[in-house]
């Protein structure tokens, strides 16, 4: 019995270290080391005058969105067929405790038989467990224009801190930081 599965484990495994994948053949062409990426992290940010990123905080009460736009080139060319997928991280998270509102839910319509503006405030919505929140959306495929999109979301308490946003394809990786003012 060892004998068959040592053969087994042979057999398919030196058949996987052929260099193509029998499920996704189109991912070994994705890049090869000959091929040069083009990876642009962030262009809808302004820059202060020491040529860092910077996001003003609008919200004091909650998170503060912002998409992040960049673009993605493979060998000076908009990768289409198929689309790739792009990686983002970054160093900041915020907790969300148990017990704290998520979301309060106001409905305001016009009462057709009365004719009077009514505000209904639904009970608020409450976190049942204590967990982080990251404060980007983790990845994303690029667009028919070549561009790839994240969003962040900042809290207010985040002021003054420098984010580091890190987009990654493949081996390839782009590096920027955005000061929260």
């Amino acid at each position: 019995m060892k004998r068959i599965l040592l053969g087994f484990v042979i057999v398919f495994g030196l058949s996987g270290c052929t260099g193509e994948n029998p499920y996704y053949p189109f991912m070994d062409s994705l890049l090869t080391p000959s091929e040069k990426v083009q990876l642009v992290a962030i262009t809808n940010l302004p820059k202060d005058k020491n040529g860092f990123y910077y996001f003003q905080l609008y919200n004091p009460n909650g998170q503060n969105l912002q998409t992040l736009t960049g673009s993605i080139r493979i060998n000076g060319k908009i990768p289409d067929n198929p689309r790739v997928k792009v990686d983002w991280e970054n160093n900041l998270y915020w907790h969300l405790k148990k017990g704290d509102v998520v979301a309060t839910i106001t409905k305001t319509y016009l009462n057709q038989y009365t004719g009077q503006f009514t505000i209904v405030q639904l009970p608020p919505l409450i976190n049942n467990i204590d967990a982080l929140v990251p404060t980007i959306n983790k990845t994303c495929y690029n667009s028919a224009d070549g561009s790839i999109n994240t969003v962040i979301a900042p809290i207010w308490e985040m002021r003054g801190d420098t984010m580091k946003v890190v987009v990654r394809y493949g081996t390839n990786s782009k590096i920027e930081r955005i000061i929260l003012k």
